[in-house]
């Protein structure tokens, strides 16, 4: 989906400056400019862009009570305030009014390009999540009148989901991981437990135990458990950062890149895949149990 950007600036070789750098870095679609605050306020609210470039000091209305008054109506649009303004206090409003950065006039293309393009990284993965919340909703929705049982055997389906959206469901160590989450989220419930009173070692050692009272055919030693586990997250990073070299805005992508590895990990792998790097992204163990977590009990 291409980006929609407004421009709200009283001056007119501003706001032409920035159509230029917009276009020519080809940072989304420009959707509409205003010159003046209340008609830039009526504007976004009816054609609700993704970002708005807004200048600090406008006529009528200014750029910090135009950014909070249209964020009450949709908050989902993102802002970029701009001013010859250097004021920290002023700043410091703004950024509490609600914008996600600030640009110094004059203008700098290569700072504008850098702005834009984390804007735009940031609105790409909250609408990932919210489009991953929404469908894990309906799921809730259509499987409210379940028992308890079939609420916790949810979990297990939900964890298979996110192991097939990053291919490893396949994998040994997927078998493990939606064991582990499943058995985390039932402590969590009936305890009120976090993962983080767990170290990865008691994790897999619980599992063991989990297994030897049961019929599962499965190795269970707690190291044989660990070597699955690192293994099948592994695969999954690679997965996911291949996913991230083909297209930089894929939905699994933008969705787990920062959820369940650390984005900067995930970088350093999409480099090893390119050939530019002589080592693999690490993984995180605790951070990508963590996430399945987050997203599995959302059903």
């Amino acid at each position: 989906m291409d980006i929609s950007i407004y421009i709200i600036d009283d001056d007119i070789s501003i706001r032409e400056i920035l159509k230029n750098i917009i276009l020519s870095c080809r940072l989304g679609n420009i959707v509409g400019e205003s010159e003046e605050g209340e008609d830039g306020l009526n504007k976004i609210c009816l054609c609700r862009p993704n970002i708005v470039i807004v200048d600090l000091l406008l006529p009528t209305l200014d750029g910090i009570e135009l950014v909070e008054k249209a964020r009450e109506i949709n908050p989902n649009t993102l802002f970029v305030m701009i001013s010859q303004v250097n004021s920290k206090d002023m700043i410091a409003k703004a950024y509490e009014g609600g914008i996600e950065y600030f640009i110094n006039k004059p203008i700098n293309v290569n700072e504008v390009e850098s702005v834009m393009k984390k804007v735009i990284e940031k609105h790409k993965l909250t609408e990932a999540v919210r489009h991953f919340e929404s469908g894990f909703k309906l799921l809730k929705d259509m499987n409210s009148n379940l028992s308890s049982q079939n609420n916790r055997q949810d979990i297990k389906e939900s964890v298979k989901l996110i192991l097939s959206q990053i291919g490893i469901l396949g994998e040994a160590g997927s078998k493990d991981i939606i064991e582990i989450v499943h058995m985390l989220s039932i402590s969590r419930l009936q305890k009120n437990e976090r993962l983080s009173r767990y170290k990865t070692s008691d994790i897999y050692k619980l599992l063991c135990q989990h297994y030897s009272t049961g019929y599962n055919q499965v190795e269970c030693s707690d190291k044989a458990i660990e070597q699955r586990v690192r293994r099948a997250i592994g695969k999954a990073i690679k997965n996911v950062a291949s996913l991230g070299l083909e297209d930089y805005g894929d939905l699994t992508f933008t969705t787990y890149a920062n959820t369940l590895f650390d984005f900067q990990e995930v970088r350093i792998e999409m480099d090893y895949l390119k050939g530019k790097s002589k080592y693999h992204g690490k993984i995180n163990v605790k951070k990508f149990l963590e996430g399945i977590i987050l997203f599995a009990n959302q059903v």
